[in-house]
C-alpha cells in the first residue's frame, strides 16, 4: 500500500498510489534503513526515524540524538512502526491510531530481542519485557525475576509468547497486557 523512495535528499512516500508525500532531509543526513510493509512505511536516517501510514497526511518525524546513530533496532509489521535505542527508550508509531507511543527502557540493560508481527510488537531487556499492540495506548511491561532466562519468543499476528525457564508470558493484541503462567 506504501512505496517509498529517496530522491535529490527527499524521502518519498507514494500512498496507495494515490499520493505522493515528501520529507526534506538535512544537509549530510543519511538513510540507514527504510521499509514499507501494509499500512505503514518508516525510514530511519542518522537524524530522524519517519513514519507515515495509509491514513496519515504526512511524515511523522521523530528527532534522534546523532550520537546513538550505531544503536538503533527498528522493526515494521503491517500496522506497528518500532524503534529501539538501545540502553535508552523505544518507540512505537501504531497505524490504527496513528500516534507515536514512548517507553524508557531500563538503564544498563542488555537489549535481548525487538519483534514485530501484524498487531503486537515486543522488546526484551535483561530484566523486563514490553509489548505493544497495535490500537493500544501504551507499552506494557513486565518484570524478569533474577536468574529468569529467556528460552524461546513468538510471534504471531495478534499475540506474543515468551518461554522463560520458570514462567510462560503472554500478550495479546486483545486487552494489551501479559498475562503469566507457570511452568
Amino acid at each position: 500500500l506504501i512505496d517509498i523512495y529517496e530522491s535529490n535528499g527527499k524521502i518519498f512516500a507514494e500512498v496507495k498510489s494515490r499520493k505522493s508525500v515528501s520529507f526534506a532531509l538535512q544537509p549530510r543526513e543519511q538513510v540507514l534503513w527504510s521499509k514499507a510493509r501494509g499500512h505503514l512505511g518508516a525510514v530511519l536516517t542518522t537524524r530522524h526515524f519517519l513514519v507515515i501510514s495509509t491514513s496519515s497526511r504526512s511524515w511523522q518525524a521523530l528527532p534522534l540524538r546523532t550520537s546513538a546513530a550505531d544503536k538503533r533496532v527498528p522493526v515494521l509489521s503491517p500496522y506497528i512502526a518500532l524503534l529501539v535505542t538501545r540502553g535508552d527508550r523505544a518507540l512505537g508509531f501504531d497505524a490504527k491510531s496513528s500516534r507515536i507511543i514512548e517507553t524508557r527502557l531500563p538503564l544498563n540493560d542488555e537489549l535481548i530481542a525487538v519483534k514485530a508481527d501484524k498487531h503486537v510488537a515486543v522488546v526484551l531487556t535483561s530484566s523486563r519485557a514490553f509489548g505493544l499492540a497495535a490500537g493500544g495506548s501504551r507499552f506494557s511491561e513486565v518484570r524478569l525475576r533474577v536468574r529468569e532466562k529467556v528460552e524461546a519468543i513468538d510471534l504471531t499476528s495478534s499475540k506474543a509468547t515468551i518461554r522463560t525457564s520458570h514462567r510462560l508470558l503472554a500478550f495479546s493484541a486483545e486487552g494489551a497486557r501479559w498475562r503469566e503462567s507457570r511452568l
